[in-house]
């Protein structure tokens, strides 16, 4: 362990006490796998993620004297991992290196004891201690990403005390201006990725060309969907596992902000971070005066693997995908990742085009195949008309209450009976309507919003049964009503004259007619 000078002596990034803690997840650990050579890891970052990196020459730059103890013990058996506690300005005049990683961004690199950098000039120091044709991997959080549109509050930790996040002029915002930034400090861009649902623990890295592809959308929305977005918020320390932070209170369903943005093509811009290869160029001067030098690192750093197009982490898996040479995209395991739409989305646009055939022959396909127990946003019809899952299967009436709680989020539940709408999938999908005990857990999980349309829906449905009630009160008390005045009426008539005379006039008849009887009986012949 080496002090620089600077170090914060009762601080620590890692154990989450106060700010979000390091960058961690599976994903980024295969993004690492294009470090090679002399490597600088600045910033927190899990330990984890560390133990990804090559041991042989190692540097590690904390700010917390008790993080950097930690670490010192834990790499204590490897002499090639160096460990460094200080501000990040005691890295100028350094010997450069091979691979520089700051994942966990810019933000929280500086010391409170040493100077406090701007974004740009903190950029700027990584790359002067970068030899040409070495590699940046750098983490950037987007002001504007869905984990910050979709919170309730933005939350303030220790760790901000210098912070200046979307006011700071020397930050570029933005994918374009980003690689703008790195052109313009001699870098080339070798990759750009969106993480997903989280910056410091994303289960998602997507290239740019992925994101790109409208043959994909279902696949990407299959994939958003599927994960939540989460809060990094400070005071939880993060699990020894990688996992996420538990999720905050939403604005919103993510998933469906998640699927607008991939059909819209904006989900690049509403990452909630990027991250970012940069390869330093040879500097002009040196080239030419030593090109044979110059040439040298370059050419070792292209022998490295190059990354994939995207790392998915799935039932604790990572799955990466790359393009095919072929055309399309297929994984590392060889099965190709298939184009098309979500079941979800088909329904959606053939109940909005009050196509109800069509919703009842992808709901009786969808319910009677092998994807009968997965959601309808988790499995993708191809133009050739073959379907696939890529989620785990579960009881197929969760999987139908959760379609049904989309389309009443999208508007679409005027179309069956009040209530009844969950009932009516099924028996359109074939299948025996009825109840089971893990119901409520086959609704989405949305947000505020999603809350406040369920509520208005509801205000709106109890107010049309109070009103039918009133018509039905009114129409009873009027029937009441009359019905007593024709009671009056004749009880008014039962008293009069005439009235008597009548009731006198049939009592008569009455008696004549018995009389008539009795003599008939008494006349008749008997055998």
């Amino acid at each position: 362990m080496h002090l620089l000078g600077g170090e914060m002596l009762a601080w620590s990034d890692p154990d989450g006490a106060h700010g979000p803690g390091p960058v961690r997840g599976l994903g980024l650990a295969a993004l690492l796998s294009v470090a090679s050579g002399r490597t600088l890891v600045a910033g927190p970052h899990h330990p984890h993620l560390l133990d990804a990196l090559p041991p042989t020459d190692l540097t590690v730059l904390v700010r917390g004297l008790p993080d950097a103890e930690s670490l010192a013990a834990r790499y204590a058996d490897r002499p090639g991992v160096r460990v460094c506690c200080g501000g990040p300005e005691k890295l100028a005049g350094t010997r450069p290196y091979d691979t520089v990683v700051a994942l966990a961004g810019l933000d929280r690199l500086a010391s409170v004891e040493g100077a406090q950098l701007s974004w740009g000039e903190a950029f700027d120091l990584l790359v002067s201690v970068l030899r040409p044709g070495g590699r940046l991997l750098l983490g950037v959080e987007n002001p504007l990403g869905a984990h910050r549109l979709l919170a309730t509050s933005p939350t303030s930790t220790d760790s901000d005390w210098a912070a200046l996040g979307e006011y700071d002029d020397t930050r570029p915002t933005g994918p374009a201006r980003l690689r703008a930034r790195f052109a313009a400090s001699g870098l080339r861009v070798g990759g750009t990725w969106a993480a997903f649902p989280s910056p410091l623990a994303p289960t998602a890295l997507l290239g740019t060309d992925l994101l790109a592809d409208p043959d994909l959308t279902g696949f990407l929305q299959a994939v958003l969907s599927d994960r939540a977005v989460v809060s990094d918020g400070g005071g939880a320390t993060p699990a020894e596992g990688d996992g996420p932070a538990p999720a905050a209170p939403l604005l919103a369903d993510p998933a469906r902000l998640a699927g607008s943005a991939v059909r819209n093509g904006f989900a690049v811009e509403l990452a909630p971070a990027w991250m970012l290869l940069g390869e330093r160029l040879p500097d002009p001067l040196t080239q030419a005066e030593h090109p044979a030098a110059s040439a040298r690192p370059v050419e070792a750093a292209q022998t490295v693997a190059a990354p994939s197009a995207a790392s998915l982490v799935q039932r604790g898996r990572l799955r990466e995908v790359r393009r095919d040479p072929a055309g399309g995209w297929r994984f590392a395991d060889g099965e190709a990742v298939p184009p098309g739409r979500t079941v979800e989305d088909l329904v959606v646009a053939a109940a909005l085009r009050r196509d109800l055939p069509a919703v009842r022959a992808l709901l009786t396909t969808w319910q009677s195949g092998a994807e009968a127990g997965m959601p309808a946003d988790a499995v993708v019809v191809t133009p050739a008309g073959t379907w696939h899952g890529l989620a785990e299967a579960t009881e197929p009436t969760l999987a139908l209450r959760r379609l049904a709680s989309r389309l009443i989020d999208v508007g679409l539940a005027d179309l069956w009976p009040t209530g009844e709408l969950a009932a009516m999938l099924t028996m359109m999908a074939g299948r025996e309507p009825g109840q089971s005990a893990g119901d409520d857990g086959g609704a989405a999980a949305g947000g505020w919003r999603e809350l406040l349309v369920d509520r208005d829906r509801l205000t709106r449905e109890l107010a049309e049964a109070r009103a039918l009630q009133g018509w039905y009160e009114r129409t009873l008390t009027e029937r009441d009503d009359e019905l007593k005045r024709l009671r009056r009426i004749v009880s008014l008539l039962h008293g009069t004259p005439t009235a008597r005379a009548g009731r006198l006039l049939l009592a008569g008849a009455r008696t004549a007619r018995r009389t008539a009887r009795s003599a008939v009986r008494r006349l008749r012949p008997t055998d």
